[in-house]
This record gives structure tokens, sequence and C-alpha cells, in this order.
């Protein structure tokens, strides 16, 4: 039997790590929405805040929010479908492979949730990543009919919440956080005055209360379903997208133009809703149509950038600028973490406690500066080593051999 060991830097799809370090920088876009502490506003103050400020969060609304992490999302899926491709080529046990990575990835997510942040995405991903196996040998249309069935299920569960909104089952998560918060002496506490407080204790306990209601959190919002259907897109994407793509044919960049034109339609009209009525979330008929517009919107809009992003790449266009990026693609795991690190230590009470004291017009500025710094950091490090840390520590754990440094 074949031995199958780590993809080395040689053998890297670089078109794949520029994108993720693409993708990067958008979802630091929107993490730091999070970390600036606009979601301890209410509804009222959101609509009230200067207009500059409404400006950038209304285009963060519109270009950014849940397309990059849409765009990391199909990655993935792509990933696992040129992995499972490379074990069959060489006979290994994939399943076996594959479970134990993403077992490494949940206990990274688990210790990023409690540790540095409860906005984690690592364990989602490791949860519904170990589904795709079962993927492995459906059919295109299979897999279709799978995407189509996936993505509809969170817009039925946005119509279900809104009929039994007063249901006692979408609120045991959050009863259960809000019991623990009284039992642990911070009842008269806000979110707010417990991120910026100077003890580490109170900063931590936020991450545990709101990591528990977070999988009815989405559930309500059918996170589940739209990421491994994003999953399967990447998916379809490997399988019959990029050989379209590397082959040139001229049917892909104008699918691409249009899904992403009616994705950035799409967005642009929830982005309105949102900067009328304050929240992403609403349960109203205003608040069931902004859902069905943001996860159709979304959706295509991160199907769209993905694919005109390799076409651009495949026709030679702005390489150099894509080279740059997936530097930071190929510590995508590492710069992830970093970035939220960062930002802890900003805006949280146990570094500069920063949250609400930064307008949200310097959003940009302030992610571009990191990104620039994890940039230069990142190219050094690529300099000395073939990969980063955390990807290392990953590869090493799931490889069952130490891979070389």
């Amino acid at each position: 039997m074949a031995v199958v060991t780590p993809t080395h830097s040689s053998e890297r799809l670089q078109l794949l790590d520029a994108l993720r370090g693409f993708a990067l920088f958008g979802i630091l876009l929107a993490n730091l929405c999070s970390f600036m502490g606009l979601y301890t506003y209410t509804p009222e103050e959101v609509v009230e805040l200067p207009v500059p400020d409404r400006i950038v969060l209304f285009f963060i609304d519109w270009f950014v929010e849940g397309k990059f992490y849409g765009i990391f999302s199909i990655l993935f899926g792509v990933g696992f479908a040129l992995q499972a491709a490379r074990f069959h080529s060489a006979s290994g046990n994939f399943k076996a492979f594959w479970w134990r990575r993403m077992g490494i990835l949940f206990g990274i997510g688990l210790l990023h949730m409690y540790l540095v942040w409860h906005g984690d995405i690592l364990m989602l991903y490791s949860i519904l990543g170990a589904f795709l196996p079962l993927f492995m040998k459906c059919s295109r249309a299979t897999l279709l009919r799978w995407i189509v069935v996936l993505l509809v299920l969170p817009l039925l569960i946005h119509g279900l919440l809104y009929m039994t909104q007063e249901a006692t089952f979408w609120g045991v998560l959050r009863q259960f956080s809000g019991v623990l918060k009284t039992r642990w002496g911070f009842g008269e506490y806000s979110v707010l005055e417990m991120r910026t407080a100077d003890n580490a204790r109170t900063v931590f306990s936020v991450n545990v209360l709101k990591a528990i209601p977070r999988p009815m959190s989405y559930l309500m919002s059918g996170r589940y379903f739209q990421v491994l259907g994003l999953f399967l897109i990447g998916i379809v994407l490997a399988r019959d997208w990029l050989p379209k793509i590397q082959n040139n044919e001229r049917s892909v960049p104008t699918t691409a133009i249009w899904i992403g034109g009616i994705g950035l339609l799409l967005s642009l009209v929830y982005a309105i809703i949102k900067a009328v009525i304050g929240t992403p979330f609403d349960l109203s008929i205003t608040g069931l149509i902004q859902g069905v517009i943001y996860h159709s919107g979304s959706t295509a809009l991160a199907l769209g950038i993905s694919t005109f992003f390799m076409v651009i790449w495949n026709r030679g266009r702005l390489r150099s600028i894509f080279r740059n990026l997936a530097i930071l693609g190929r510590m995508a795991l590492t710069n992830y973490i970093v970035q939220n690190v960062t930002a802890v230590l900003l805006f949280f009470g146990y570094g500069a406690a920063l949250m609400r004291k930064i307008p949200f017009v310097y959003i940009p500025l302030l992610a571009i500066g990191i990104v620039c710094i994890q940039w230069g950091i990142s190219r050094y490090w690529l300099s000395k080593f073939k990969q980063g840390p955390l990807e290392y520590i990953w590869r090493t754990l799931t490889y069952r051999a130490k891979t070389s440094s």
C-alpha cells in the first residue's frame, strides 16, 4: 500500500492559498465589528451612530458580512475534494485520515473558543467537515440536490422560528447561560462591562457564557446547513469547474459574473434593510425577508467571487498581487488565530480595553494595518520554514509523523 504524506510547498495550489489570503482580510473586517463592540449596541443605538460609522458598516454589510466565511467554506470543500483525490491515487485510508484531521481541528477550535474568543468558526467546520466523507462517492447530480436542500433549510427554519418564536425550545440554552451568569456573580453586569473588566476571570467567563447558546444560535440562523451546503459547492467546484477554468472555457466567467451580480444586488437589499432596522436578525415579516435575502445573496456572492478570482488567476492577470495574498493563505490557520488574539489584546479588558472607544469608521484602516503586519511576519516565517506553526502542529498530529520544518 502506498504511503500518503503531507503535501509539500512545491505541490500546493497557490491559487487556493491566494484566495484564502483574500478571504482572511474580509473575515477580519467582519470580526472587528464584534471586537469593537457593535453587538453590544441596541438596534436603536446602531441607527443613531454617527454617519461615517454607519457608512462603513453599510459597506461591510453589503460586501463583507457572510461572504468571506462563505468563500472559506467553499475552499474547505475544494480542499477536501483535492485531498480525497490524492488519497485515492495513493490507495490510502482517506476516511481515517480526514476524521483524525477534523478531530485535531476541533481541539484547536475548542481552545480558541474558550481561551480567546467565543466567535470561533473552527469547531463548526470540524463538526460539519466530519460528514464530508459521506458525500465522496456522490454524483454531481446528487451533490447538487443536496446543495439545494441544505441551502433552502435555513429559509424554512427562519419561517418556522417566526411562527413559533414564543416556544421555550429556542431559548433553552440562552436561559441556562443566564442562570450560570447569575450563579457566577455576574448577573448585574452587561457583556460590555464584563468584556472590558480588568479581571481576566471576568473576561474569560464571557467566552463560556456566550459559547453555551451558540449551538442554538447556529440552528436558528440555519448556519449548520448553509456551511455544509457551501462545503458541497466546493466539492462540485473542484470536480467540475476547476478543470473548466484551467481549460479557459468561456462559460465559466460569464456564469461567475451573473451569479456574483445577483449576489451583489441581493446583498445590497440586505444592507439597506439592516441599516433601517439596525439588526441582522429580527423576528418579523421584514426580518424574514431579510433572512431570505441574506442567505441567498451571501451564498451567490461568495461563489461568484471565488469563481471569478480563479478565472483571473488562470489567465495570468494580477499574479504578483495574488502571490502576495498566497503568503497569508499558506498560514491561514495561524493568521486567523493571531488576528483574533491581536483583537482581544486591543479591545478586551486584560488588554487595552478599547471596545466601543474607537469609531467604526476606522475598521478598514485597522484591518489593513493588521493584515500588512501579518503579511510581513508570514513572509519572514515562510522564508525559514515550510508552513506556519499551527499548520505544522495540525499536520504533524494528522499524519502521525513529524513533518520537516
